[in-house]
């Protein structure tokens, strides 16, 4: 009977162990960082028509720097023996951060068990050098539901939504496509419940249906990979989102950097170039 009485106490102690490790450890989304201040439009952001006349041109990877401030633009990559994973670090070190604002939401990962980089490309590098050293850190986004209010006022629900739940496969799509896409996309058609979406997508067959009516002419969506461009009206929505993100980003860092912050920004280096001409 003892011993049954130590191995269940043994075993409640190993589980109380794991789960306060756990609760300490594993990596959840970061926090979108919330603007106190509003946030004027800013004309010397570049559209992402005018980016493209840069395209071709700019640097890989695009760094903005100054003594408070980093801006990565990467080349995303999901290699941790990429050189540019290094050149964050070297970054990271010059700066000594006092914040962190990286792209997306990243999300579940277990310290030790799960490479960063391989999960969640350069953003997962900046986010294990935030934790390491004790930085803030933040997901310079929008929330998506005010990202989705805003695109609401130029395209209808059903543009929008169909855009939001093939956005993850369009941007994934580039590092090979999913073993199975129905289910990875079947994934994300709860986007469609947002507020203003009216639940206008509920299934893949709604989402073959308005893919046939509207892109025709195109690749079939299991085939399209946002690097080299979106179809009609979702490379419209992709041009207009990414413009209210930089605005939104380019806000984010004048407020932190007012508060007296030193910040390093990891994103994509279209968006690097996009906003540069803000910090001139």
């Amino acid at each position: 009977m003892k011993t049954v009485k130590r191995a269940i106490i043994f075993f409640l102690l190993l589980f109380v162990t794991c789960a306060t490790w756990g609760w300490f450890s594993i990596w959840r989304s970061p926090k979108h960082f919330t603007l106190t201040q509003e946030c004027p439009d800013n004309q010397s952001i570049l559209t992402m028509p005018q980016y493209g006349a840069l395209v071709d041109t700019h640097a890989r990877p695009f760094v903005v720097t100054s003594p408070e401030l980093t801006v990565f633009g990467a080349e995303h990559t999901r290699d941790p023996n990429d050189s540019q994973i290094e050149h964050i670090q070297t970054e990271w070190e010059r700066l000594e951060p006092t914040v962190a604002l990286v792209e997306g939401r990243l999300g579940f990962l277990i310290p030790y068990a799960m490479n960063p980089v391989e999960r969640f490309g350069e953003s997962g590098a900046v986010a294990a050098l935030a934790k390491s050293d004790g930085a803030d850190l933040y997901s310079w986004e929008l929330p998506r539901s005010d990202l989705i209010t805003e695109l609401l006022k130029s395209f209808t629900a059903e543009q929008v939504a169909l855009h939001q739940i093939l956005t993850p496969y369009f941007s994934g799509y580039r590092f090979g496509p999913p073993k199975d896409p129905v289910e990875f996309v079947e994934s994300f058609i709860h986007r469609a419940q947002y507020p203003g979406l009216d639940n206008c997508i509920t299934s893949i067959e709604d989402i073959d249906r308005i893919w046939v009516r509207d892109f025709a002419d195109d690749k079939d969506w299991p085939e399209v990979s946002d690097q080299f461009g979106l179809p009609g009206y979702l490379a419209q929505i992709s041009d207009e989102a990414n413009l209210i993100r930089n605005r939104h980003l380019v806000c984010a860092i004048e407020e932190l950097l007012t508060h007296g912050e030193r910040v390093l920004v990891i994103c994509g280096s279209s968006h690097a170039v996009c906003i540069e001409p803000a910090f001139r």
